[in-house]
């Protein structure tokens, strides 16, 4: 059983981790594509169910139970309190009959705007039924030959446990992603995210690392579950560490370029209402300014965050013309650095691990 399908655990919790890791995933897929406009949710479930079919069916029943319409909350009732053992009614039937009946009566009226209305509602309804379709055009492809590929020279397995899948990327590049979940899944933190450039030919490593926490688009509490003591653990690994600094440990760059950043706090919504939609803000705020608002605020807001934050919309281009993120470090102090720091630990973490090859 997984994290998503654990019923010992909250579920408003579980929804929100949920939604994490989508947009996580959806930003992987956005940074090694290239795009102007990121993918839709519908195509970043269609990776989940190509990662891991099994957490692919917890999450959607997740995030779909939240976009359940009055309606179908009253035919799902209608059709429990009508089944009988020796008969179950299903809901789709219900419905359809009734929307026969309220066609034939909206037929050739004038004034039928409201029976308009129930009338899409009630089509909406029988789609919420309907199985969820996997794309068969898919937006990546899986790469089944990586491990014949002498040229790319690629380090072993990172992690004790894991499992990973390769597509195939324009110029012979390939995207690794491992999506890491804990076997004792009952405290989860959150999700989070690794994105590395890995340059075969060179030797070298650079990366970024984002947290993803959930907000109310409006404040989030520092002092919530374990927010604070995750970003101290950043900013120890990370910044203090000096991967924000280049090779010489200055941050005063001759170059021009951004800071090495390569730790970001990533506000994510809350889905809320039965209507909600899987929609996100796209914040990515350095974890030294998170650090800065932390000594005077009490929570991170939209408005001591303005002119601190990355926005989605610039922020994976910047990423790739290499203006932000780490130095390039070589293989072994890639290595290094996740072994010394205890950062292959997932015990309390849904971890998506992305590592783009450069062939």
């Amino acid at each position: 059983m997984d994290y998503f399908s654990n019923q010992e655990a909250d579920e408003g919790e579980r929804r929100d981790i949920a939604f994490q890791l989508v947009n996580a995933l959806r930003e992987v897929v956005s940074i090694s594509k290239k795009l102007n406009q990121p993918i839709s949710y519908e195509q970043t479930l269609d990776f989940v169910q190509d990662l891991n079919p099994e957490m692919y069916d917890s999450i959607t029943v997740l995030l779909d139970r939240k976009n359940e319409s009055d309606w179908v909350k009253y035919y799902k009732e209608l059709a429990d309190a009508q089944s009988t053992e020796d008969k179950i009614i299903n809901p789709v039937d219900l419905i359809e009959k009734d929307l026969v009946e309220l066609e034939k009566n909206a037929l050739n009226k004038e004034n039928k705007r409201f029976l308009k209305k129930r009338i899409r509602d009630y089509k909406n309804a029988i789609e919420y039924f309907q199985p969820r379709k996997i794309s068969e055009h898919k937006i990546l492809n899986r790469d089944m030959y990586l491990a014949e590929r002498k040229d790319l020279k690629l380090k072993g397995k990172i992690y004790e446990k894991e499992e990973f899948v390769d597509y195939r990327l324009e110029k012979d590049n390939v995207l690794r992603l491992r999506l890491l979940h804990p076997d004792n899944a009952e405290n989860i933190l959150g999700a989070d995210l690794i994105y590395e450039h890995i340059d075969t030919k060179s030797g070298y490593v650079r990366f970024l690392h984002m947290q993803y926490k959930t907000w109310n688009n409006k404040s989030l509490n520092f002092k919530a579950g374990s927010l604070s003591a995750q970003i101290e653990k950043m900013e120890q690994n990370l910044c203090k560490a000096g991967y924000c600094s280049n090779s010489n440990g200055k941050k005063k760059l001759k170059n021009f370029r951004m800071p090495f950043c390569c730790a970001f706090l990533r506000p994510t919504s809350k889905m809320q209402g039965s209507d909600s939609k899987m929609v996100s803000t796209g914040l990515h705020v350095p974890i030294c300014e998170v650090k800065k608002i932390m000594s005077t605020d009490k929570s991170l807001t939209k408005d001591n965050v303005r002119g601190k934050n990355v926005s989605y919309k610039i922020f994976d281009e910047l990423f790739n013309s290499r203006m932000i993120g780490s130095r390039w470090l070589t293989y072994e102090e890639h290595t290094k650095f996740y072994e010394e720091r205890n950062l292959l630990d997932v015990d309390n973490i849904i971890r998506l691990h992305a590592q783009e090859i450069l062939a």
